[in-house]
């Protein structure tokens, strides 16, 4: 193991015993390193040798849906959820690789002008010099929703391009014991590995992280979010407004809060901190959401820059991040 090449993507597996070996075949012959296999149970192993990313296979109609959401939070590294088996032919093989390799996050994403998901290009490292280094930080964006959010949000997922320099916390009003099915979804209908934040992650580009709703999370200025064992105060779970304007005040201008279908005016208050903080807010617009009462609130709360349908949204926030990661005002 020591002769490897440093680069080699180092992956640990848990899946029931007839799955293994084919996630095993399918992980070497793309060049990654298979450094722990095991059994899918608790409590987890104490050693990973030096993986960089966790493979947990899930059988969907057995899945024990408490004991994935601790194995999401007591892991020592990134998890990636795979539901359904092993799936055929090259095209799974490398959504399944492109997806471990964005959540271990080896390197920044070079953002290219290449909308093809078939053309994916390569992960490169960006050197940032001390002029640039801030420019270089990926931005932080809050997808909020409630009622109709879960359908916008995998809209907005599928339309999205993979290999943006972004941060996505997903701010869904929705119960801590549907959370992790929740992941599972959105997981499904793209490139971007979802998953649900565990007790402390370091925020990187080419994340997607679903916002625990039994606790609050607490950011430093390192871009690490930690769990504070603390609920939330309001009657929202998570809170939207709390969230968010925690994150317009520990990063100003390289924030953004995506508001979608929802109803009452949670994050609102919060869209007024972004705005006055420099970051951007856009919406759904009223006639593609289920209820548009927190698109609507925002509108009232501040000026927002842009609002349009998932898939709109998701086209402009490829357009905009590429256009500033390029030096492109």
């Amino acid at each position: 193991m020591d002769d490897l090449p440093q680069d080699v993507l180092r992956v640990a597996v848990l899946a029931a015993e007839h799955e293994r070996s084919g996630f095993r075949t399918v992980l070497e012959d793309e060049g990654l390193e298979v450094v722990f296999d095991g059994v899918l149970e608790l409590p987890l192993p104490a050693g990973w040798n030096g993986a960089d990313v966790l493979l947990v296979g899930v059988d969907s109609e057995q899945a024990d849906r408490s004991k994935v959401r601790r194995i999401l939070q007591q892991s020592p590294v990134p998890v990636l959820l795979n539901h359904g088996g092993i799936g055929q032919g090259e095209i799974w093989n490398r959504r399944l690789i492109g997806k471990l390799q964005m959540l271990a996050r080896r390197a920044l994403p070079h953002a290219q002008l290449d909308d093809t998901y078939g053309n994916r290009p390569e992960l490169t490292v960006v050197e940032a010099t001390e002029a640039s280094t801030d420019s270089l930080q990926p931005w932080i964006i809050v997808l909020g929703g409630s009622i109709g959010g879960p359908r916008a949000l995998a809209q907005f997922l599928e339309a999205l391009p993979p290999d943006l320099p972004v941060v996505l916390l997903v701010a869904q009003h929705i119960s801590e014991s549907f959370q992790d099915l929740l992941a599972e979804q959105l997981d499904r209908c793209s490139s971007w590995p979802v998953a649900l934040m565990g007790e402390e992650q370091e925020l990187k580009a080419g994340q997607v992280w679903i916002v625990p709703a039994e606790c609050t999370i607490e950011l430093d200025d390192q871009r690490r979010a930690t769990r504070s064992g603390r609920t939330w105060d309001t009657v929202y779970q998570p809170d939207i407004d709390t969230l968010v304007e925690r994150i317009a005040g520990k990063y100003g201008p390289r924030c953004g809060v995506v508001l979608f279908s929802g109803l009452g005016e949670d994050g609102s208050r919060g869209c007024a901190a972004v705005s006055r903080n420099g970051g951007f807010v856009w919406t759904q617009s009223a006639e593609s959401c289920t209820i548009s009462n927190l698109p609507d609130a925002a509108g009232r709360s501040c000026s927002v820059e842009f609002s349009g349908t998932p898939k709109e949204l998701a086209e402009q926030l490829a357009l905009r991040s590429r256009l500033a990661w390029s030096g492109i005002n």
